[in-house]
């Protein structure tokens, strides 16, 4: 692909304040990968190109180079299509079997040298021994930096231990998503209870099936957002909404409906629009409460993302729309993420 001329921004998406500072670089990925080969640019490159910038005044973290509307859509609608950690979620991919078959054909790729394939089997590796509730015989770090450094032999030698240690995966990690119930519990709790419940994002990895197990009215919003997958991301010709709607009491609404919620649930979606301000009066328009959940900020913001938000930024936006801010669901934590719930009135 011929390199397009990126999109800048000259003033924060949230605040639209003009003062910032270099906050980091992107870290390789899935993403960067396939968006240098989308580019023909090299990969360390256009990581440093699309640093992330911390706003002086409300403390967002965004991308003040952005790419072309035609790119992102080859990225999400093609190069990754379909959503890996929303399908990892239902699909009974956690295994030992899997495991132990994914570890060989990452030594076949070590061994081949094929670095596409090793990253691949990499980011799978890694992402299965983190999932796992109760490691038993190994050392989860240990074999993480060896997966990082193509030690093969290590990790061949630990992998009976790793895959008798795969049961149930541990809460909020890939393979287990965010459907819980201590989640459902809390934010009934902190909400004041609500008899209905929507969500906007990947369909596959949140609450609505528990909501409508639960006897709730259960309502996934279908929001079109360049920067997210869409229709193509599918499974066996079966696109992610459908695979969710197969429960008959689940159902679906567009996001312009003219329905009001007490509470949307917005998982791992807010870093993803491009106007986030108009994300969030859109969200505000329709519902009283929303929970959201995004990355710690204790990495750098992932190329795919536009934003990064720290609590003080989540805390400037409840302000805009004169909510309160709630952010000690502790059960969370410990996976890398962060539930904030915006709720009711300051």
């Amino acid at each position: 692909m011929t390199p397009r001329a990126p999109e800048t921004f000259d003033r924060c998406p949230l605040c639209s304040a003009t003062t910032w500072v270099e906050d980091s670089v992107p870290e390789p990925n899935l993403y960067s990968e396939k968006l240098a080969l989308l580019l023909g640019q090299d990969e360390g490159r256009l990581l440093d190109e699309h640093a992330n910038w911390r706003c002086a005044r409300c403390d967002l973290v965004f991308k003040r180079r952005w790419f072309p509307e035609d790119v992102i859509r080859q990225l999400f609608c093609g190069a990754v299509g379909m959503h890996p950690k929303g399908w990892d979620a239902i699909l009974g991919r956690f295994s030992g079997d899997n495991f132990l078959c994914t570890v060989e054909k990452w030594a076949r790729a070590v061994g081949a040298s094929s670095v596409p394939d090793v990253r691949k089997g990499e980011r799978e590796l890694v992402s299965i021994v983190d999932s796992i509730a109760e490691p038993s015989d190994f050392d989860v770090a240990a074999v993480t930096a060896a997966i990082r450094q193509s030690d093969v032999l290590s990790v061949r030698a630990a992998s009976r231990a790793i895959a008798a240690s795969i049961k149930d995966p541990a809460p909020f990690k890939r393979f287990s998503g965010f459907r819980s119930l201590a989640l459902w519990d809390y934010l009934q709790s902190k909400t004041g209870g609500f008899d209905a419940y929507a969500e906007v994002g990947c369909p596959l990895w949140g609450l609505l099936p528990l909501a409508a197990e639960s006897g709730y009215e259960a309502t996934y919003l279908d929001r079109q957002e360049v920067n997210y997958w869409g229709a193509g991301c599918t499974n066996a010709g079966e696109s992610c909404s459908a695979r969710l709607l197969r429960d008959p009491r689940i159902r679906a609404a567009d996001w312009a409906s003219p329905r009001y919620y007490p509470i949307i649930g917005v998982f791992q979606y807010l870093d993803h629009p491009t106007e986030p301000l108009r994300f969030l009066r859109e969200l505000f328009g329709r519902a009283n409460s929303a929970a959201v959940i995004l990355d710690a900020m204790d990495s750098p913001v992932a190329i795919q993302h536009v934003t990064g938000w720290t609590e003080a930024s989540l805390r400037y936006a409840a302000g805009l729309f004169d909510k309160h801010l709630y952010a000690d669901f502790e059960d969370i934590r410990f996976s890398g993420n962060r539930l904030y719930l915006l709720s009711g009135s300051c």
